[in-house]
């Protein structure tokens, strides 16, 4: 019941609509539908059983409206539930969509892109249509059901009873379509689920697949996860095929019954022609309830089986949130200090970061280097909360990062991220992404600053050029400039570079070096990388090895230590270290 509470509550605005649907189609249209075999049974009891044909041309007028105003009032209930069926739709869109901006990073690591997309898609059209079609026939076939009956004991009390022995038969049935569907459609989903992450990573990685010549491999990957899903559509549909003929067949099992015990009443002359022929036009008041009753089941629980997973993501709780109260403090000309004290940090049971203490003054440049995997990225990650510490704090401006409202803390910090993202927009949409209401000339020359402008402007529309989806059509250099113009074009005092200038040439690096030392107000600045000429020039560089800082000092320091940097440094430079060069010897 608690997802029918939920679909109520996001009726509102349009509930008074919703109800004027179900109202027509359950107190109009369904009263109508026997008032006209009525209307026919009167019709033959006058003309035929008693030879009066002048009120013939009254009772097939009166049949005619009848006629008329169903179609009408079936027509507003179709069209005003469709319409609670859309708000419904759209306001559960909405909301997840909201929930899914408010969850943590963690949440979308683990949680493959096709799921949520079929969460955002497949599974609200469930609901959409458990809405606008399933809650009003339910009501439907029960009343259906109630009329009927209520019909029929007026009419005949020994041919009711006679009829009535086919319900234990129904309910039978019923009951086993209702247990069987449940498992199958809720297989059925979880098929359909993985075959839509398949294909949207498989999309995703597009470029991959053709390097490696591996289309036909994923043809036959995909090939068998659409025949998982078709067999196990095929067992959800097989359900209702299965069950649905033992319906159908105590339906025409329910006809014969009325035929011929009703004749026999009819030759005995305890029953009349016209109710004879009544009852036969109104069971289907019968037949349709139980069949109704078998759609209803069978789309109830494709239904309960999306809203499951629907409801997953609804209450999914991010892990990185809001403390009680927190400090709401937009950024000002004094902001931009950062701290490090005794930071500890892990992925599960793997320790990435371990005691970790450094601090940046305002202005400082900031360097961060060491092997793959020893850390860097996700040391970077902490400032803006991305990811939490584990053990000690991180403070900016002297307050730790956990007391800020999040919002107000991630305008402290701008990121030009190692995994470059760029929208399926034009160039002056990404760069400006963060801070809309920068001037062309402004973006312009965030754009000059991260050498994007002279590529930029050789597109075909310049700013306006649309760029594809990721970035399609753009090197990784290009596409690396473009994010570097976007975090700096964000202005907030701290500047986060990872791995920013790795696909771009010696000289245009040292372009954007020049650039950054040049800058007016100049923002704190960590630069996470691989080169020596990267780092070189910054107020003090950090190494990290094996989740610890194992040298720190200024360039000229590093090199006397003749420790990990400098053995870069030699590598980089083609020159040997001492002990390469004893080995070598």
């Amino acid at each position: 019941m608690t997802q029918i509470k939920w679909i109520f509550q996001h009726l509102k605005g349009c509930r008074l609509r919703y109800a004027m649907g179900i109202i027509l189609h359950n107190l109009v249209f369904l009263p109508l539908m026997i008032i006209g075999p009525m209307i026919l049974s009167e019709l033959i009891d006058a003309v035929y059983a008693n030879g009066n044909p002048d009120v013939a041309v009254s009772l097939l007028i009166k049949y005619l409206i009848v006629g008329v105003i169903g179609a009408v009032s079936y027509y507003g209930y179709a069209l005003l539930q469709d319409m609670g069926g859309a708000h419904v739709l759209a306001s559960f869109r909405g909301e997840l969509y909201e929930k899914l901006q408010s969850l943590s990073m963690n949440f979308f690591g683990a949680t493959r892109t096709g799921d949520i997309m079929m969460r955002l898609t497949g599974d609200l059209d469930t609901i959409r249509h458990f809405t606008g079609w399933v809650l009003s026939h339910f009501i439907y076939c029960v009343l259906l059901f109630i009329c009927g009956f209520a019909v029929f004991f007026s009419t005949s009390v020994k041919l009711t009873l006679i009829v009535m022995t086919t319900l234990p038969f129904m309910a039978i049935v019923v009951y086993k379509l209702r247990k069987h569907s449940s498992k199958y459609h809720r297989q059925w989903r979880e098929k359909n689920s993985s075959l839509n992450a398949y294909v949207q990573e498989n999309i995703a990685a597009n470029r991959i697949v053709k390097a490696f010549a591996r289309e036909k491999y994923e043809a036959g990957r995909f090939a068998k996860h659409n025949e998982a899903y078709r067999d196990a559509g095929i067992k959800a549909a097989g359900v209702w095929a299965h069950y649905g003929p033992y319906l159908a067949a105590l339906s025409n099992a329910l006809n014969i019954l009325i035929l011929v015990f009703g004749g026999i009443f009819v030759i005995n002359d305890t029953m009349s022609l016209a109710d004879l022929f009544l009852f036969y036009n109104l069971s289907w008041l019968i037949t349709d309830s139980v069949n109704i009753i078998g759609i209803v089941i069978n789309d109830s629980q494709k239904f309960f089986s999306s809203t499951h997973k629907v409801l997953q993501l609804y209450n999914s709780v991010a892990d990185i949130k809001n403390c009680e109260n927190p400090l709401v403090k937009e950024p000002d000309e004094n902001s931009g200090t950062v701290e490090f004290k005794n930071v500890s940090f892990a992925y599960g049971s793997h320790t990435v970061l371990k005691d970790i203490c450094l601090q940046a003054e305002k202005g400082q440049t900031i360097g961060i280097m060491g092997p793959t995997g020893s850390g860097k990225t996700t040391l970077v990650m902490l400032i803006a909360r991305f990811l939490d510490v584990h053990k000690g704090s991180v403070l900016i401006d002297g307050t730790d990062v956990k007391k800020y409202d999040l919002n107000c803390l991630r305008h402290h910090v701008g990121y030009a991220m190692q995994d470059v993202f760029l929208f399926s927009d034009n160039v002056s949409s990404n760069i400006a992404y963060g801070n809309a209401s920068l001037s062309d000339e402004e973006i312009k020359n965030y754009a000059v600053m991260s050498d994007a402008h002279n590529f930029i402007k050789r597109m075909p529309e310049k700013y306006d050029t649309v760029i594809g989806e990721r970035g399609v059509g753009l090197s990784g250099g290009q596409k690396q400039r473009i994010a570097l113009a976007r975090a700096l074009a964000y202005e907030a005092p701290i500047l986060v570079l990872d791995d920013t200038t790795s696909a771009v040439d010696m000289e245009t690096e040292h372009y954007i070096q020049e650039q950054l030392a040049s800058r007016k107000n100049k923002q704190t600045t960590f630069i996470v990388a691989q080169r020596i000429s990267s780092v070189k020039n910054a107020d003090r560089i950090y190494i990290l090895q094996d989740g610890r800082i194992t040298e720190s000092g200024t360039h000229e320091e590093l090199l006397a230590k003749k420790g990990y940097y400098y053995d870069i440094f030699c590598i980089q430079q083609g020159a040997n270290s001492p002990d390469e060069e004893e080995v070598d010897v």
